[in-house]
């Protein structure tokens, strides 16, 4: 009798704190010493194993944190660590509570095909067939998207979001990803400075860098630096 007395208490102990931890929301995600810490709401935490993973971040208002991983090295550069090509990523959620993982996109290898497919792909904006090597990678202060940086043009690297309630990539703009804020979306932008010579013609003074806050829907906000030549 004693011992089923304590089984009961046991699983009811149990249970109430299956249901505690079911219930409660993630507040914060960070990595240290291999781990992802991950913080809930009612000051209970886990522990994640980080493994070959790079942390991100993570979303409060879809209760994931976000990593990514490479998934097969460049074969170029396994040839010849100066002969360019990319290594594949990909980037994957995770839901601490349900501890399901899946993946949100996958970048090509090297130069040829095997990304995801982006729908704006050899765009006027976009001129290339899929998303090239990962660089930073910030979630957005109200958790909806993922901004992050490829490699693109010889002067600058693209700019993309990942929407996590649509599942869906979008290009952003040329550049490189400084920060994302409440306030905006910060770019470093690049092009050429021109000028009116003696002549009335046009010359360049040569190409410039200028920190730019733009909103999410890629109009300019403000300048945040002049431009550097």
């Amino acid at each position: 009798m004693k011992k089923l007395l304590y089984s009961l208490i046991i699983l009811a102990f149990l249970v109430a704190t299956s249901c505690k931890n079911s219930s409660s929301n993630l507040v914060n995600a960070f990595a240290e010493d291999g781990k992802i810490i991950v913080q809930y709401d009612n000051g209970t935490s886990k522990e994640i194993a980080l493994k070959d993973n790079t942390f991100t971040g993570f979303s409060r208002a879809n209760n994931i944190i976000i990593y990514y991983r490479i998934v097969q090295k460049s074969k170029i550069r396994m040839k010849d660590p100066e002969g360019g090509g990319h290594d594949q990523f990909s980037v994957f959620s995770f839901n601490p509570t349900t501890n399901e993982e899946k993946i949100l996109f996958t970048t090509c290898l090297d130069y040829e095909d095997g990304g995801t497919k982006l729908d704006y792909a050899n765009s006027e904006d976009y001129p290339f067939d899929c998303l090239y090597g990962l660089e930073r990678g910030i979630v957005s202060p109200d958790g909806e998207r993922l901004y992050f940086q490829t490699y693109a043009w010889a002067t600058c690297s693209a700019i993309h979001y990942y929407n996590f309630k649509a599942c869906k990539l979008v290009f952003f703009r040329a550049g490189c990803l400084e920060n994302v804020t409440a306030e905006g979306i910060e770019v470093v932008t690049t092009g050429i400075e021109m000028y009116e010579n003696n002549q009335g013609e046009m010359e360049s003074k040569g190409r410039y860098l200028q920190n730019c806050l733009f909103d999410t829907n890629v109009n300019l906000m403000k300048e945040l630096s002049p431009k550097k030549i």
